[in-house]
């Protein structure tokens, strides 16, 4: 999936934005952030330290051209404005760590495949900084239909994603099976809510979590994690 499109039509509370902003920049998810313009990566990186380390009300165009080192008229150049930089900031978080983990899952066997999308998502809620930046800026997207419709598409994404870790291809149909669909959400819901709970207590043991949450996916869908896997249009 790509999620392309014009990040400067965005009007966020809060930030510095005029109605006719348009973005020339364009976010693809299967393309890693080494592949951004490297000015274009720089002030997105900067403007997720500024928020990760002081908060959203700290993100100003002063602010994230300071950190990053760069005019902050390049900031409107490649996202419109303020506005359309927190919707790359949105986009991009924990965006590499998940291509990452797509690639280490590209060849693993299928009896395999559970006990290393486990693995998986553990790394991801590993990224404490990359979760920090998102629930900070999430009241911020939840006040904006557009970043709710955002972060929708991000999900939407993080599913299929997770999803193809298991051998589920979902590139036709098969989040129309409810109980493949339903899969998907409770993994992401599971992420979210690990991540929380790290944030607060750093020091928590989840080993107990993370291995009854094996053993239910094992135990519900033996045919993902231990057999081939078809499409829902093939199994109809």
């Amino acid at each position: 999936m790509k999620l392309d499109g014009s990040v400067g039509e965005v009007p966020v509370e809060g930030a510095v934005a005029s109605a006719d902003e348009v973005s020339t920049f364009h976010f693809a998810f299967d393309n890693p952030l080494s592949d951004l313009p490297e000015v274009a990566r720089k002030l997105l990186l900067a403007a997720k330290k500024i928020v990760a380390t002081q908060g959203f009300d700290a993100l100003s165009l002063n602010s994230i051209s300071e950190v990053s080192g760069e005019n902050k008229a390049m900031i409107s150049y490649y996202f419109g404005g303020k506005a359309g930089l927190i919707a790359a900031v949105l986009d991009s978080v924990i965006h590499d760590e998940y291509l990452t983990s797509v690639a280490r899952m590209k060849d693993v066997e299928v009896g395999e495949r559970g006990r290393r999308m486990i693995d998986e998502m553990r790394r991801i809620t590993a990224a404490h900084e990359e979760f920090q930046v998102f629930f900070e800026l999430l009241p911020v997207a939840l006040r904006n239909d557009m970043l709710r419709k955002r972060i929708a598409l991000l999900y939407e994404w993080y599913r299929s994603e997770k999803l193809g870790w298991l051998g589920v291809r979902t590139d036709d149909d098969g989040l129309e099976d409810p109980e493949i669909l339903g899969l998907s959400q409770l993994l992401s819901a599971f992420i979210d809510g690990i991540a929380i709970q790290t944030a607060i207590d750093p020091s928590l043991d989840l080993s107990h979590a993370y291995s009854v949450l094996t053993r239910m996916i094992e135990s519900c869908f033996p045919h993902i994690c231990c057999g081939e896997v078809v499409s829902s249009a093939e199994e109809a």
